[in-house]
């Protein structure tokens, strides 16, 4: 065999074997819904489903407090599920705010079989804006949207094209998912962003029809001014380096707030915290709802 086939051999189950990588990835264990009661009274709280705006079934929760008060949507992160926001929804609640918590595809109580890191999950967003949209007893009025790592790259997504989310507040986001997934192969594989970074890009592409670079929130942020945005970052996340959010705040238009939690890693300021945190959430919606 010549040393021409060999290397293109080489380069062949190289890249068949990155993209079952990749595709093992995305089929992600479910955690499921911590077992007890939910922290409000049973006449708050409902179980609701709704569709994504591509038809995949969605599960959550609405938790109405006060009809006069705004609404916020949380959005968790990858691999976990609404129940991991939980506290600050409840702290939300407690400043009189009604919020909206949903499983994203693929997680939770929610269809789907796979994630695309926040791509497709765009649509379930836009379809949790027109679950609440059609409910009589909520007014026409704009939205707060709070997101955890990926959730938040997808509520920038969003935001960035719909006005209903008029303030916005996000955690430990990635700024651009190319950049991420090369970094990812960095942190859990020691893999090299050459070759390996094409091979995943191109499974990407193959996988859900667009190439990653396609969601980038650090090119979407500018397009929220003038509403508000607060990016909140741990001082020492390895999975999204603070650099990266420094990067993304210079991108974004006026007004907005960086805060940057001293020690912790990713979205770990809630855990040091938990007080400071909702103190801090809950005076950015005041100021902008």
């Amino acid at each position: 065999m010549a040393l021409t086939e060999v290397f293109f051999l080489i380069i062949f189950w190289t890249w068949v074997g990155t993209t079952v990588l990749f595709l093992r990835q995305t089929v992600l264990p479910r955690m499921p819904l911590a077992p007890g009661s939910l922290p409000w009274q049973t006449s708050h709280v409902q179980s609701v489903t709704f569709q994504a705006t591509d038809g995949v079934v969605l599960a959550g929760w609405k938790v109405l407090i006060d009809p006069s008060r705004p609404w916020i949507l949380l959005c968790h992160g990858l691999g976990t599920n609404r129940a991991d926001l939980l506290e600050i929804a409840f702290g939300l609640t407690k400043a009189r705010y009604n919020v909206l918590l949903f499983d994203f595809r693929a997680h939770g109580e929610s269809a789907g079989r796979s994630t695309s890191f926040g791509w497709l999950e765009q649509r379930d967003l836009e379809g949790a804006l027109a679950f609440l949209g059609a409910q009589p007893e909520i007014p026409d009025r704009p939205y707060g949207v709070f997101g955890v790592s990926m959730g938040g790259a997808v509520a920038i997504m969003v935001a960035a094209r719909d006005e209903r989310l008029a303030a916005v507040v996000v955690d430990s986001i990635y700024g651009d998912l190319e950049h991420s997934l090369a970094h990812h192969l960095k942190l859990l594989y020691r893999l090299p962003s050459i070759p390996f970074g094409l091979f995943i890009n191109t499974a990407y592409r193959l996988r859900f029809g667009v190439w990653p670079n396609r969601m980038s929130p650090q090119k979407a942020v500018s397009r929220l001014s003038p509403r508000p945005v607060l990016i909140i970052h741990g001082e020492h996340d390895p999975r999204m380096p603070l650099e990266a959010a420094k990067a993304f705040v210079d991108a974004a238009g006026e007004p907005k707030e960086l805060w940057v939690v001293p020690t912790t890693e990713h979205s770990g300021g809630f855990a040091l915290d938990p007080d400071a945190y909702l103190k801090r959430l809950v005076r950015f919606f005041d100021s902008n709802l």
